[in-house]
């Protein structure tokens, strides 16, 4: 099947449609190519405002299990939750609405982000000097289907690897902060202790 029969496919907002020049009643986060993280994720210091002269329709407004897809590289795919709903979508991305009935945000989120989708799409785009995608790319991409229950159980196994990760980057973290405080109060010891035979 093509992607057009299982989501509703658009693109973002031309932001000089409804751009501001001034602050407005009508603000809102604004998602952008840096508040992309290379992990799929949101940055929300990342995130610009945007001033619009005008409500904004829901449509170019992030809802949770929409998929967003930077339209250039790397073609980041980014699954939106509680907690990034409400952005902006601006033109540099395509918005994705899946049609829960037929296929899992979370198993499409999954194949938009393997190796083998990336080089699709850059194949596709190959043409452009930008590197940049249509939307009608997504319109027309064939999608392998498998049964509700196979989706649900790829992307249960995703979800539960990403969060993995997750913990042990917050992890490895922690820990380089810790090694490295032990070592400044090591250093410290040490040279108290020179400085005392030095006064001595």
């Amino acid at each position: 099947m093509i992607l057009s029969e299982l989501a509703e496919i658009r693109s973002g907002l031309v932001l000089s449609r409804k751009q501001a020049r001034e602050k407005t009643e009508h603000r809102y986060p604004l998602l952008t190519l840096k508040s992309v993280k290379p992990d799929a994720t949101i940055s929300k210091r990342g995130l610009d405002i945007f001033d619009s002269v005008e409500s904004l329709n829901r449509e170019y407004l992030t809802s949770k299990g929409d998929i967003i897809v930077r339209t250039s590289i790397p073609y980041t795919a980014i699954l939106i939750d509680e907690k990034t709903s409400g952005l902006v979508v601006s033109s540099n991305f395509v918005i994705i609405r899946c049609f829960v009935a037929k296929i899992l945000p979370e198993y499409l989120f999954w194949l938009l982000n393997t190796d083998a989708a990336k080089k699709d799409i850059f194949k596709n785009s190959a043409g452009n000097m930008l590197s940049a995608i249509r939307p009608q790319y997504f319109c027309d991409l064939e999608i392998e289907l498998p049964s509700l229950r196979e989706q649900k159980l790829i992307a249960d196994f995703y979800m539960t690897a990403r969060k993995e990760l997750e913990l042990l980057e917050r992890l490895k973290t922690e820990k380089e902060k810790l090694y490295q405080a032990c070592l400044e109060n090591k250093n410290n010891i040490l040279r108290k202790k020179k400085e005392r035979q030095n006064d001595n």
